[in-house]
């Protein structure tokens, strides 16, 4: 694999903030005018710039993906409750698609993968990266897609985009989030400093964020569903299976790299090293290769965490565990009864693979295997 040395041409911070200003001002105004936006104007003034450049991020992606949805432009949304996985595969896609473009690849990433795969409240979709060649627009949110419905003044056209979904187990999904809490200067909860409480408290929203993706797939919208926990256990097999989906070029090769670049130990190693004892303030953002931005403060919790299973399980109480689980049981079966209708599906069609939607990779290292978007029903 040949090593591309890509050119400098960003442009400084300073024109960069006074370009997002001068795009985003009209439709920043408009989302301030909410009630739901006034409510947060407290926190606004307390917290500085932060706050107010993530509106002026997100106004102005809701433009463009209002831009995208009248031309019928074809795009892919990786979507996730909350610490369910999405940064990890946004990384493992990120690191296939840029050895797809012949550049060399190690933990340290040399471009953005949210740039690649547009982080909706950190990044600009409109400047996304085109070093790596994607099938189509490919934006990372957490959002629902009625909230991305809203997002573009109701245009209806966001069924007919495409949904990557990641779900997690559920207790584990909210004892991880509860520690994000815990580090996250801009994120609140009057339970922050109890893990049984908070879980308790965020308990509906996770049944209403995966219910609702499933709802949508059963109503017949794209979604092809992905199991953090199975991500784990299988990384190369469920990476291969979502790169079909996805319709990106791949070998054996560039998959076993991705997997081997974005282990988990080798992830943390990295994050050590960055902060040296120190926590992002901001969650993302690149700064000579390492996904966090440079301004840090004294905290406690890394973003990559464990990586494991079984957080909730060893961290709650039995009574709160029960609790989480007696509601969520049938939505989680569920979603992993549509996850198996789903590989066997992909399954049964793998023999006769249609024409490739990008070109073929290098497959020197291996055979490359390329499959379009195929309905996630």
């Amino acid at each position: 694999m040949k090593t591309s040395i890509l050119p400098n041409d960003r442009p400084s911070a300073a024109s960069s903030f006074v370009r997002l200003i001068r795009e985003g001002a009209a439709p920043a105004f408009r989302l301030l005018a909410r009630p739901s936006t006034l409510a947060q104007i407290p926190r606004l003034l307390a917290e500085g710039l932060g706050p107010v450049r993530r509106m002026l991020i997100q106004a102005h992606n809701n433009r463009e993906m209002a831009r995208l949805a009248r031309q019928q432009a074809p795009v892919t949304i990786l979507s996730s409750s909350a610490r369910s996985g999405s940064t990890w595969i946004c990384y493992l896609l990120g690191d296939v698609l840029l050895q797809n473009q012949g550049i060399e690849t190690t933990t340290e990433l040399p471009i953005d993968p949210d740039t690649i795969i547009v982080h909706y409240y950190s990044k600009l979709i409109a400047r996304r990266d085109t070093s790596a060649q994607t099938p189509g627009c490919m934006i990372r949110t957490h959002d629902l897609i009625p909230q991305l419905q809203q997002h573009i003044g109701g245009d209806p056209a966001v069924r007919k985009w495409r949904y990557l979904y990641m779900y997690r187990t559920p207790e584990d999904a909210m004892v991880s989030t509860f520690h994000l809490f815990r580090r996250e200067k801009h994120l609140h909860s009057k339970n922050s400093h109890d893990i049984d409480l908070f879980c308790l408290e965020v308990l509906p929203g996770w049944i209403e964020h995966v219910k609702s993706y499933l709802d949508a797939l059963d109503e017949g919208v794209e979604v092809h569903l992905v199991s953090y926990d199975q991500l784990l256990r299988q990384t190369t097999v469920v990476l291969s299976e979502t790169l079909r989906w996805l319709g990106i070029p791949h070998t054996d090769a560039t998959v076993a790299r991705a997997h081997s670049n974005m282990l988990f130990a080798k992830l943390q190693a990295r994050e050590a090293k960055a902060l040296e004892g120190r926590t992002p303030l901001f969650r993302r953002g690149y700064e000579k290769g390492f996904p966090y931005a440079t301004q840090l403060r004294p905290g406690k919790v890394p973003f990559f965490r464990k990586g494991s299973e079984g957080a909730g399980r060893t961290e709650l109480k039995p009574e709160t565990l029960g609790k989480i689980r007696d509601a969520t049981q049938d939505l989680f079966a569920r979603a992993n009864e549509s996850l198996a209708r789903q590989s066997a599906r992909h399954q049964s069609i793998r023999q006769e693979p249609p024409p490739a939607y990008l070109a073929e990779p290098d497959s020197r290292r291996g055979h490359a295997e390329v499959m379009p978007a195929s309905n996630g029903r």
